[in-house]
């Protein structure tokens, strides 16, 4: 008991720190990589190729924005060189949307001309041209 009544602050420090650590690796498992990829669509949106894509998977993650879940999106395309890529993506979904985006179903995306594994949800009717 001779330890406890020297050193009590240390139990407190040693829980905080465990919870501190416990919530820094969620932040860098999830959510800094959600944000990392946020940018990125909106980089290849801007100077992006457009692509019809064909969803592999769609996966709910852990990760919630605003009221939407977070989903991980699979697609599969083929690039204007005929090159088969196969990408993901994050982007939060809601009711309306997870029944559109299901695995199996086809969407159009965007992808970066020199990296093709940079894609976004583009979701639109492809214009010839674009």
């Amino acid at each position: 008991m001779e330890f406890f009544d020297t050193y009590w602050y240390l139990l407190p420090i040693g829980i905080f720190s465990a919870v501190f650590y416990i919530i820094y690796l969620s932040l860098r498992d999830n959510l800094i990589v959600y944000i990392k990829d946020s940018f990125r669509q909106a980089s290849v949106l801007k100077t992006g190729i457009g692509a019809n894509a064909d969803i592999i998977i769609a996966r709910q993650t852990g990760m919630w924005d605003a009221e939407n879940p977070v989903y991980l999106l699979t697609v599969n395309f083929k690039t204007r060189e005929g090159q088969e890529v196969q990408a993901s993506f994050y982007t939060s979904m809601n009711f309306e949307e997870r029944e559109r985006f299901k695995a199996g179903n086809g969407t159009t995306i965007k992808y970066d001309p020199k990296d093709p594994k940079r894609i976004a949800l583009y979701d639109r009717p492809l214009i010839l041209g674009e």
